[in-house]
């Protein structure tokens, strides 16, 4: 696989975990009758989806303040100079967007899951595909973390960067 085709399917990957996690709810719901009426465990899974998505919130703040502590770092500064500069910040915003998404789908299906009418079947299905595209970005910006970590340099910065 080129390296152009992985770029593209990182950026994308995201989206066909939704779309895949988005179809297996219809199939299961069309074929099997089996929606957030009836689908056993559900609410057990939902707490586990709060406790899971705040968790990874928290995890997002810590990042972002390790990333402020090593923006001087080698890893970073080719990173400015690379054709991925904006990589990082996009995934940065779209893995918090899709947390705090997940956050309040899930929030709002625990209420709505009492009740049969058209609203709870959109946010079913919604929080069906931004559930699968929110674990797929908690997963990369968790491999970026490592990368951050191991690649950056920062014993190598000067006493002054540290100030």
């Amino acid at each position: 696989m080129k390296q152009k085709d992985s770029h593209i399917l990182y950026y994308i990957s995201p989206y066909i975990l939704g779309i895949l996690l988005l179809v297996i709810f219809a199939i299961l719901k069309l074929f099997f009758k089996i929606d957030y009426l009836n689908l056993k465990g559900l609410k057990d899974v939902l707490n586990s989806v709060i406790s899971f998505v705040s968790i990874v919130i928290g995890f997002y703040s810590a990042f972002y303040g390790m990333i402020i502590s090593v923006h001087k770092s080698n890893f970073f500064v080719s990173l400015q100079k690379s054709k991925y500069k904006d990589v990082l910040p996009n995934q940065l915003y779209c893995s918090l967007i899709f947390a705090f998404l997940a956050l309040v789908l899930t929030i709002a299906l625990q209420v709505l899951m009492n009740y049969a009418f058209w609203l709870s079947y959109v946010i079913y299905f919604s929080w069906a595909f931004v559930t699968g595209v929110f674990m797929t970005y908690a997963f990369l910006t968790s491999i970026l973390s490592i990368a951050i970590i191991f690649y950056s340099d920062p014993l190598s910065k000067k006493i002054e960067d540290l100030k």
